[in-house]
């Protein structure tokens, strides 16, 4: 499948004045590991770039420039996607697209067991004033979720408690939660997930 006019989600289009010219089939080639999809751009030792547009075509996740092939982008909840992808440069820039299905159902509270405990990148990202945060928990026990502001100061506990195996999604609202008015200000926070012995931290933008 052949995609020409890439969006990169409006801010650095990959097809500047028409000049983008399509790769062979079977150059762009991608893999899905729950929500994340790998992206293979073959034939090249350029930058490459990627979108991933969902079924609304809508960019949901995107990498305008790295050196990284393959390289991953995180989708925000299962469905069909578009991957978009290709070279940066030399000019004449090439693209093509695939298709990719990330198959996990039922996102809220997802009862296929996972193998392992994960904490996916929240979407969107950089977001104002809520976004979502999925993990995954592999067998059952105590979860805490907690969001921290750059200095390290706890700001709010979104899970505290035990959790069956499976798949979630929470939100968090720079804002409010709960009748609690937060009113948080932009800038870089944390949030990390305790589950037993396991610890993860990933980070968050709040811009206004």
């Amino acid at each position: 499948m052949h995609y020409t006019n890439p969006s990169f989600n409006g801010t650095n289009p990959g097809c500047d004045g028409g000049s983008c010219h399509n790769l062979e089939d079977g150059l762009v080639s991608a893999t899905v590991t729950d929500f994340e999809v790998q992206i293979t751009v073959s034939g090249t030792t350029s930058k490459v770039a990627g979108e991933l547009v969902d079924a609304n075509g809508t960019v949901v996740a995107f990498n305008n420039s790295t050196s990284n092939n393959p390289f991953t982008l995180t989708a925000p909840a299962p469905g069909i996607y578009t991957v978009n992808a290709g070279f940066k440069s030399p000019n004449p820039r090439r693209w093509d697209s695939v298709m990719v299905n990330i198959s996990v159902t039922d996102v809220g509270e997802n009862k296929t067991n996972p193998t392992t405990i994960k904490l996916y990148d929240n979407f969107p990202n950089p977001f104002n004033p809520a976004t979502r945060i999925q993990y995954t928990i592999s067998n059952t026990q105590f979860v805490s979720l907690k969001v921290y502001d750059i200095l390290g100061n706890e700001i709010a506990t979104i899970v505290n408690e035990e959790k069956q195996p499976g798949t979630y999604e929470v939100e968090f609202n720079a804002q409010s939660h709960s009748g609690e008015v937060r009113n948080l200000t932009s800038g870089i926070y944390f949030y990390q997930i305790q589950a037993g012995s396991f610890t993860q931290t990933r980070k968050m933008i709040l811009m206004k």
